[in-house]
C-alpha cells in the first residue's frame, strides 16, 4: 500500500510539474504587445468542413487567450459557408471574413 500511495504521488508530481513548465513558457515566450494568434487551415472541395473548422477551434482551446479561428471567405461553396457561419456562432473565438476583411485585421 505504501508503495502504491509513492507511485500515485510521483505521477501527480510529476504531472503538476509539466503543466508548470508549460505555463511558465506560454509566459515567458508570448508577446506582451500583442497576443493574437489566428489559426489558418485551406479547406478543400468534398473535405468535411466542419470537421476541419472544430479541430481547429480544439487546438485554438489549448493556447493562449487572444486566439482565434478564423474561416476566410474567398469563394465558398454556399453548403461550406453555412457551415463557417454555423460554427462561427457557436463560438466566440471563431470569425467569418472575406479577403478583404482579413487583409485590413492584419493591420
Amino acid at each position: 500500500m505504501k508503495i502504491l500511495s509513492c507511485v500515485v504521488i510521483l505521477l501527480l508530481a510529476t504531472v503538476g510539474l509539466a503543466a508548470l513548465c508549460r505555463a511558465l513558457s506560454l509566459w515567458l515566450f508570448s508577446r506582451r504587445d500583442d497576443c493574437t494568434v489566428m489559426f489558418v487551415t485551406h479547406i478543400k472541395p468534398g473535405v468535411d468542413a466542419e470537421m476541419a473548422l472544430r479541430s481547429a477551434l480544439s487546438k485554438q482551446k489549448w493556447r493562449a487567450a487572444g486566439s482565434a479561428v478564423v474561416c476566410i471567405d474567398a469563394r465558398l461553396d454556399d453548403k461550406t459557408r453555412r457551415i463557417c457561419e454555423g460554427v462561427c456562432r457557436e463560438y466566440d473565438c471563431a470569425r467569418l471574413l472575406t479577403k478583404e476583411e482579413f487583409i485590413k485585421s492584419l493591420d
